[in-house]
């Protein structure tokens, strides 16, 4: 009697990231708009450990011209900046850019800003976060409004 063997196909397994996780995450560029320092430095150090591109602004108007000069993949946005508030900086960059992807943030949940997320999104923010953030909840956020970015560009250029 002759044994067979089965064949197993070779699977390739990407190594660990250094988070633990395997394969690396969904790269991508990230303008990150907030008007405190501490926060943007911890943001920016999240993503950057992750593997993201980050540009940084510290307001609304200060974001139109960062996105103008170079788009993101997406928009962390604090709804707490200087000169513009977070809510119209949301409106402009989607009048001007009408298929940025925005990612609100807010953590004050006092009775003038209750329903400030709820603006955010009418306003065009395609997702919102509650402030203090989890570090795993925004990354998979990013990673899961990336990945679907890039699924649609790929199919209208399948399409086209």
């Amino acid at each position: 009697m002759i044994r067979r063997r089965r064949y197993r196909p070779v699977v390739p397994v990407s190594p660990p990231h250094r988070n633990g996780r395997r394969g690396s995450p969904a790269h991508g560029r990230i303008l990150v708009v907030g008007g405190h320092d501490d926060t943007r430095e911890l943001l920016v150090t999240i993503l950057k450990t992750e593997g993201y591109d980050v540009d940084l602004a510290e307001d609304g108007d200060a974001a139109l011209r960062r996105y103008r000069e170079q788009p993101a993949d997406i928009v962390l946005m604090d709804l707490y900046v200087a000169r513009v508030d977070g809510v119209a900086a949301i409106r402009d960059l989607c009048a001007a850019f009408p298929d940025i992807v925005i990612v609100a943030m807010s953590g004050d949940d006092s009775p003038l800003w209750s329903g400030a997320l709820a603006e955010a999104r009418a306003a065009g923010a395609r997702f919102t976060l509650r402030k203090p953030l989890e570090p795993w909840l925004l990354l998979r956020t990013l990673e899961g409004l990336i990945a679907a970015r890039k699924t649609l560009l790929d199919r209208l250029h399948r399409t086209a």
